[in-house]
């Protein structure tokens, strides 16, 4: 009974607290308690930090949405001016195509509206404003389809304004940029023709000597080069 007791008593006593110096550390452990620690004394910069995240990402979700909406927007409206100016319903196509530079700015409809605008203005010869209008579509253009009239126009203004300086300018920046080659050959054959009219018929010759020994010429581009060579 004594040794029963004894045993009762030694079950009863409690345990000795064993210290954490006395525990062999594994470096698993003791890195989680770091970043425990780590987190929990920061915690306040990573809820800030988390919280600006999921506001960016959910403003740039509304702004692409918003965008898309917007270039949808422009794009049917764009296809009714369009097809207001292919029935030659011209007030109609030009009154379209202002409404869209004004209400769906910074787009690539807008951009095309203001080439078109451009081009009545041209036909109305309300020269002034083709070439603003033209000038903007140039400044912020994406459709490079509509880049050789716009040069065309333009420098058909200035030749018109007795600009000859200014005409030959417009299409020596319409060769540099990158366009197909016979696009720029094009502009080189309007070159030789505007400067044949102003008299100057050495700088044409040049330039006709030069499109015509091209051995890739198309029998189109070579035939109005060999028109303007017999002008000469």
């Amino acid at each position: 009974r004594v040794q029963k007791i004894g045993i009762r008593k030694i079950m009863l006593k409690p345990q000795r607290k064993i210290t954490r110096k006395e525990i062999k550390r594994d470096p698993f452990l003791e890195t989680m308690d770091k970043l425990e620690y780590n987190f929990e004394k920061n915690k306040k910069t990573y809820l800030n930090f988390a919280v600006i995240i999921v506001l960016v990402v959910f403003a740039t979700n509304f702004l692409l949405n918003k965008q898309t909406q917007k270039e949808f927007d422009s794009n049917s409206a764009l296809g009714i001016a369009l097809v207001a100016y292919d029935n030659s319903d011209y007030e109609n196509a030009k009154f379209q195509f202002e409404t869209i530079t004004a209400e769906f700015p910074n787009t690539n409809s807008a951009s095309i509206s203001n080439y078109y605008l451009g081009k009545i203005a041209y036909d109305n010869y309300e020269f002034n404003m083709s070439e603003s209008y033209l000038n903007k579509y140039l400044n912020d253009y994406e459709i490079k389809i509509l880049i050789p009239g716009t040069i065309k126009i333009l420098s058909d203004i200035a030749f018109r304004n007795n600009k000859i300086k200014d005409a030959i300018k417009v299409l020596d920046e319409g060769i540099k940029l990158n366009l197909e080659t016979s696009t720029k050959i094009e502009f080189e054959l309007l070159k030789a023709l505007i400067l044949f009219k102003s008299g100057d018929k050495k700088s044409t010759q040049k330039i006709l000597d030069n499109v015509l020994s091209k051995k890739s010429l198309s029998p189109n581009l070579k035939k109005i080069g060999e028109e303007l060579l017999g002008m000469m």
